[in-house]
C-alpha cells in the first residue's frame, strides 16, 4: 500500500518560473505530508532558484547542479532520474513519484487515490508504473473494463514507461533497473521487459498547456497566438462537484485533460487549446 511513509515525490526542474511556481503552489495544498525532493539540471535563470528557495518548506532535500557539466540536448534528466531512484532506495522509499516542472496538481493525494493506485501495482507483477497523468489524445488508448483502468495497447512500447508518475522501486529493484539515457531507450528497454504503466481511472495531475520548453539549454516558445503569454496559464482545482463526476462517470469515458480540465489564463486562445493537434497545446 503506497502512504505518506514509503513514497518520496522527486520535481525535476530546468529554468521555469511560472509553471515551477504554479506546481510548486499546487502542492502546497495537495501533496502535504509526502517527503518531497527536488532536483534542478543547472538553471542559470535567477528567478528559478529564487523560487526554489521560497519554497523551501516543500522539500525534505534540494539538489541545485552545477550548470556547466550538461552533455546532451535534454540536460541530464535521465542521469538525474537514476540518482532519485537510487536516493529512494538509499532512504528505504518503495515508491517514486517522478513530477516534472511544467505541471499541476488539480486534487489531493489522497486515501481514496492512494488505494486505488495501489491496488493497480499490487494487481500485477509486470505493472511498474502508475501515471495519473490527465490523458492527451496521442494514440490509441485501451480501455480495460475489468480492472478499471487505462494503458496504451501493449504492442505500443508507451505502455511501458514515462519520465512521469509513480514507480515500484522493489519490482525495478528485483529486475536490477538502470536508466537508459533517454525516455525513448527506457520505453525500448521495459517493453522488451514486458513491463506496464497503467494510466489510472483517477488522475490528480497534468502538464500546463503552452510550456516553455527547452533545447539545447535556449527556450522555445509554444505559445499558438500573442493572447497566451507566460505567467497567466494554469488550471482551474477540480471542484467537489467536478471530482464527484469524475469518480462516478463510466469507465468507458477517458479523463481526456481537454474535457475535463478548466484552464484560466487563456483569452482569446481558449478556442486553439480546445480545438489544436495535442501536440501543439502540451509538451
Amino acid at each position: 500500500m503506497i502512504t505518506q511513509d514509503n513514497m518520496l515525490i522527486c520535481i525535476f526542474s530546468y529554468n521555469q518560473t511560472y509553471e515551477l511556481n504554479t506546481l510548486l503552489t499546487s502542492m502546497q495544498q495537495h501533496t502535504q505530508g509526502f517527503d518531497t525532493i527536488i532536483i534542478d539540471d543547472g538553471s542559470d535563470n535567477p528567478d528559478t532558484i529564487n523560487i526554489i528557495n521560497r519554497f523551501s518548506d516543500v522539500f525534505s532535500d534540494a539538489f541545485l547542479l552545477d550548470k556547466e557539466q550538461k552533455t546532451c540536448t535534454r540536460g541530464r534528466l535521465h542521469q538525474n532520474i537514476q540518482f532519485a531512484y537510487d536516493y529512494a532506495i538509499k532512504h528505504n522509499y518503495k515508491y517514486l513519484f517522478m513530477v516534472q516542472d511544467d505541471m499541476q496538481f488539480v486534487r489531493s493525494l489522497d486515501d481514496h487515490i492512494l488505494k486505488e493506485y495501489s491496488s493497480i501495482l499490487n494487481s500485477c507483477d509486470s505493472i511498474i508504473q502508475v501515471d495519473p497523468r490527465f490523458l492527451r489524445r496521442l494514440g490509441e488508448i485501451k480501455v480495460h473494463y475489468d480492472k478499471h483502468y487505462y494503458s496504451f495497447t501493449f504492442k505500443d512500447d508507451r505502455s511501458s514507461y514515462a519520465d512521469v508518475g509513480i514507480l515500484d522501486l522493489e519490482k525495478l529493484s528485483a529486475l536490477n533497473w538502470r536508466f537508459e539515457p533517454s525516455e525513448r531507450e527506457n520505453k525500448v528497454k521495459a517493453h522488451k521487459l514486458g513491463l506496464k504503466r497503467i494510466f489510472p481511472y483517477s488522475p490528480i495531475f497534468m502538464h500546463l498547456p503552452y510550456p516553455v520548453i527547452y533545447r539545447k539549454g535556449k527556450k522555445k516558445n509554444k505559445f499558438p497566438s500573442p493572447f497566451v503569454r507566460r505567467g497567466r496559464v494554469h488550471f482551474l482545482n477540480l471542484s467537489e462537484e467536478e471530482k464527484a463526476t469524475l469518480d462516478t462517470r463510466d469507465i468507458a469515458i477517458i479523463p481526456y485533460a481537454r474535457d475535463l480540465l478548466t484552464p484560466k489564463g487563456l483569452g482569446l486562445a481558449y478556442l486553439h487549446y480546445k480545438k489544436a493537434n495535442e501536440g501543439r497545446v502540451f509538451a
